[in-house]
């Protein structure tokens, strides 16, 4: 396995106070004509203004079915979203995980620009552990859960070309039957996701995920308020599609007595 092919996992170590409140929004597909956020945006500013740290958890923005236009103006409107959101919580510090909607080369390297003159603004990661709770988009179960099918998984996201109108028309014509619904109901039941997510982090560097016992998730699109197995709790907050229920996940993290790396 070469290091490329690996996920960017890393511990929380901020220095001083540990953070008390995590919340966790994901899947919102801003710039797609399916997308919901609209109708939750008093939600997600309210969850974020009761948290410490937000983790922004993968597909916040739908590059191959953006309806904003040329593809620089769809970064540009991705930017422009991140920052509205950082200038509207000057006390909040914010984490942002890649998603599969959001593996876009020209994106990543802006947002890293971006990202290096906000100090309250971490990015180019795929996982966060956070005293016992992971957090991570989801599609690292793609690829049969290994870390090379996962590299390879995002590499084709990267390479998929923007959607041509004739395929957004039959994408809208799939939510509007509720196709979709049935599609992630198929693809990603709860408890084989949650094995495949258990397994994986097994797999990993046991200095990373040796505290793990709660895993917050995306990518699925299907809602996970509390779900026991294997001696850890899953937790998904769905989608901002039509005709998914959607709800961020906040969570405490840094318990009493409890110390982050």
């Amino acid at each position: 396995m070469s290091n490329n092919d690996a996920p960017m996992i890393a511990k929380w170590d901020a220095c001083g106070e540990s953070p008390q409140r995590f919340c966790f929004v994901s899947d919102l597909h801003c710039f797609s004509s399916r997308s919901t956020v609209d109708e939750h945006e008093w939600m997600i500013e309210q969850v974020i203004k009761r948290s410490d740290v937000c983790v922004w958890g993968g597909d916040l923005f739908d590059f191959r079915w953006s309806q904003v236009g040329h593809e620089d103006e769809s970064i540009a409107a991705a930017l422009g979203w991140l920052q509205r959101h950082y200038d509207a919580h000057p006390t909040t510090q914010f984490v942002f995980l890649n998603g599969n909607h959001d593996a876009h080369d020209r994106f990543a390297m802006r947002l890293q620009q971006w990202a290096a003159a906000r100090e309250r603004f971490r990015c180019g990661l795929d996982a966060l552990v956070a005293d016992d709770t992971l957090f991570v988009h989801g599609d690292v179960i793609e690829g049969r859960g290994t870390d090379q099918g996962f590299a390879s998984y995002r590499r084709n996201w990267r390479d998929k070309p923007s959607a041509h109108p004739h395929a957004h028309r039959l994408y809208d014509a799939a939510v509007s039957v509720r196709l979709h619904q049935a599609v992630a109901v198929t693809a990603h039941r709860r408890r084989r996701t949650c094995l495949r997510l258990a397994r994986w982090v097994h797999r990993q560097d046991t200095r990373l995920m040796e505290s793990v016992r709660r895993v917050v998730f995306g990518h699925t699109h299907r809602p996970i308020e509390h779900y026991r197995l294997k001696g850890m709790d899953f937790f998904n907050g769905g989608a901002a599609i039509r005709h998914v229920k959607f709800k961020p996940v906040e969570l405490d993290c840094f318990h009493e007595g409890s110390r982050p790396d």
